[in-house]
């Protein structure tokens, strides 16, 4: 089995000694029925099964008859020949109790298909809706999207390395799911570039299989997905975590439990999922760039151009374009000058956003930090003190303020008696005041 996992190779291509009877008629009912309910108008819902299984890829003409490819077994194989074949093929559900204890377990060596169908009902009974309620419409949202719960698990079958021994794993904890596989990321793939990165795929034929079922998205448009789910119900992005022999995944419910008497509090983000559907029915949609600048701002005060390329994973120019668009929409602000640019809400985004951000507007403890930071920055400037001064652009450079926000510290210290204006417009500069001199 390791002999054909070589680098370079899809291992879901091999054929095996295996014809149509290892086929598990009921699988192919189940898989019929997927794309019906997918696509009802696919061509492929009228051939035969032999037909179909071909046209997929799963069965292949050699020349002593159909054989069955492992794609195949994995997808519609009996299960007792899937266990002779491909022993390492197995997955685990775990409803967590707490980080160490579990009160419920399913373990299934059946075809994914299968597999998926169980595990989502596994988590059906465990899987809490929150009704959304925006004038006379509801929306749900559900502590784990299924369509995100498909997406990551089909993911990890088909990025496992089933050379590898080991099942995959669904631990349901109360606030998250952990979804980890054998075998670590494939080809450069990892946990900073996976969003940006071309798609590749350890066992391709799997993949391409899924996709024309239309159980996953398209090549490269599965993970972005998950991203824009997640981020539009107002919770966290995907994590991964890898290693040399596994990648875990995690998907956090965005719940936080509180008991206030009888009462218990959901903490879902609400203000900004109501956001969301609002600019969706204004026909104003957020792109999944906007929604990840979003989450980043709803807990840090501004953002830069190499922290946009950190979290967007992209180069710096289509980082600037994601930045520069959200400017233009009235999304964001800039402050500051060149290399020292940083973007903010704009005040009226911050104005509808404010109950799901952990921190205020400019706010007068900040301006008498900041007054301070202006007298040190003209103390420590070097030559004879008349010669020092300072300007609004420099102000917006050092404290990464609006221009707006510069005029109002310096015109406040001005009348404080603490600095003297001299010159007017552009040339306006700010000295210290004389008769705060110790010479």
């Amino acid at each position: 089995m390791d002999a054909m996992l070589e680098p370079g190779t899809d291992f879901s291509t091999r054929v095996l000694d295996l014809g149509p009877e290892a086929v598990d008629s009921l699988e192919v009912e189940r898989l019929r029925r997927i794309l019906a309910a997918k696509e009802p108008v696919s061509s492929l819902l009228a051939l035969c099964n032999d037909d179909l299984l071909q046209r997929l890829g799963v069965l292949v003409r050699e020349p002593g008859g159909l054989r069955l490819t492992v794609a195949g077994l994995l997808l519609v194989g009996k299960e007792d020949v899937l266990k002779q074949q491909l022993p390492g093929h197995e997955a685990i559900y775990l409803h967590m109790k707490s980080d160490t204890e579990y009160d419920k377990r399913v373990d299934s060596s059946r075809p994914l298909l299968a597999i998926l169908e169980q595990f989502t009902q596994a988590l059906e009974s465990c899987n809490r809706i929150y009704t959304l309620k925006l004038g006379l419409f509801h929306f749900e949202i559900p502590d784990f999207p299924e369509e995100v719960l498909r997406e990551a698990l089909l993911n990890a079958f088909v990025h496992r390395n089933y050379g590898v021994a080991g099942p995959v794993y669904l631990r349901h904890f109360p606030d998250r799911l952990e979804i980890s596989n054998p075998g670590g990321f494939f080809g450069d793939v990892n946990p900073h570039n996976i969003l940006g990165h071309e798609p590749v795929s350890r066992n391709r034929l799997l993949a391409e299989s899924l996709q024309r079922i239309r159980m996953v998205e398209r090549a490269g448009m599965g993970v972005k997905r998950m991203y824009h789910i997640l981020l539009s119900y107002g919770k966290e992005p995907p994590s991964y975590e890898s290693g040399p022999d596994f990648v875990r995944l995690t998907l956090r419910s965005g719940r936080v439990e509180a008991v206030q008497g009888n009462r218990e509090e959901s903490g879902i983000d609400e203000n900004f999922a109501r956001f969301v559907v609002n600019r969706h029915q204004e026909g104003r949609e957020l792109t999944l760039y906007d929604l990840l600048v979003f989450s980043f701002l709803k807990r840090n005060r501004e953002i830069d151009l190499s922290e946009a390329e950190r979290i967007l994973q992209r180069g710096e120019n289509e980082a600037r374009e994601t930045l520069s668009s959200m400017v233009l929409r009235g999304l964001l602000e800039p402050f500051g000058q060149k290399k020292g640019r940083v973007y903010r809400l704009s005040k009226a985004v911050y104005n509808q956003l404010k109950k799901s951000v952990s921190y205020s507007l400019f706010r007068r403890a900040e301006a008498a930090f900041a007054e301070t930071a202006i007298m040190g920055y003209l103390e420590e400037l070097p030559g004879p003190e008349d010669r020092r001064f300072i300007t609004n652009e420099i102000v917006r450079t050092l404290l990464r303020v609006s221009p707006a926000q510069a005029g109002y510290l310096l015109s406040s210290l001005v009348k404080k008696k603490r600095l003297v204006l001299r010159g007017w417009g552009r040339a306006a500069k700010y000295y210290k005041s004389s008769q705060l001199s110790v010479f």
